[in-house]
């Protein structure tokens, strides 16, 4: 039998051990991506590396203005990255704040008010939380059409405000972090109903509508499917179209610029991420100490 210390020393490193290992799982694959960003297509294609190639002034140069034809000489047709970044921005933060908002205003009235119709309601969100978003592809791409709204942002925006599994995790968010009785309280005050949502509910639930904005922007920020096909102009295009783009077919495909712009579209998801990490681990945390 080992003394305690001892045992608890062994578990420790273990412990650290097993994190590590996690840890550079998580971290590898993103440095693939950044290395391969600086190696050349013939280099890539040879195998892995971790070591930074020399190729990264080339590859952007690639990324932007498009790739030079061996044979003719030419260039092919550039992206731009920065446009696309601005796009994807937009795109992935209008959808967030028009979500988080309409979702705990959704879930607000979903855990406190009692109405008619209110459970039938309820069973029909949790439903459309089970269907996939592709069945529908068809469906809402002939809606659009209809509307005049293809080749738009709108449509890639305005679904956002009916975010099921939105108003699902902020109603049991609601249930377990705000009491009845603060609503009271405000109600006796002369509070309207809006003002209590305003400066009670959206406050006490800030760290549920953090993890829920990190999620949807990560989400939002790599949607590729319905901009691909309700989008047609370059100009509008998010960074996973444009990416998508560089690679028209087997044979002209450039895999350092590729890889580029993969590595360009992950910055602004990791400094979102850093920003709202402490809310995220602070809603994770809720309900795990019980008074």
């Amino acid at each position: 039998m080992l003394p305690k210390t001892k045992k608890g020393l062994t578990q420790k490193t273990i412990a650290y051990i097993v994190l590590l290992a996690l840890a550079l799982t998580c971290i590898v694959p993103f440095w693939i991506v950044l290395t391969n960003a600086t190696r050349s297509n013939t280099q890539i294609s040879a195998g892995v590396s971790l070591i930074p190639g020399t190729h990264f002034a080339k590859n952007l140069d690639t990324l932007v203005n498009g790739k030079i034809n061996p044979v003719t000489g030419q260039r092919g047709e550039g992206w731009n990255v920065f446009r696309g970044l601005l796009n994807s921005l937009i795109l992935a933060s209008s959808t967030t704040f028009l979500s988080a908002y309409f979702s705990a205003m959704t879930a607000f009235a979903f855990a406190f008010y009692r109405f008619r119709g209110g459970q039938s309601l309820w069973r029909i969100i949790l439903a459309v939380m089970m269907i996939p978003t592709m069945v529908g592809l068809i469906g809402f791409y002939k809606l659009i059409s209809g509307l005049g709204m293809v080749d738009t942002w709108w449509p890639l925006i305005l679904p956002s405000i009916a975010n099921s599994f939105g108003v699902f995790y902020l109603r049991q968010y609601y249930k377990t972090s705000l009491p009845m009785s603060l609503i009271e309280a405000m109600r006796i005050d002369g509070a309207s109903e809006l003002r209590i949502f305003h400066r009670l509910g959206i406050p006490m639930a800030m760290p549920g509508i953090a993890t829920m904005s990190i999620l949807g922007f990560i989400g939002n920020w790599n949607s590729f499917l319905l901009p691909l096909v309700v989008l047609n102009s370059q100009s509008l295009f998010p960074m996973p179209v444009l990416i998508s783009r560089l690679n028209p077919s087997i044979y002209a495909r450039d895999l350092g610029a590729v890889y580029l712009g993969l590595a360009v579209s992950i910055i602004p998801i990791l400094i979102i991420f850093l920003i709202f990490s402490r809310q995220l681990v602070a809603s994770l945390g809720l309900g795990s100490v019980k008074e």
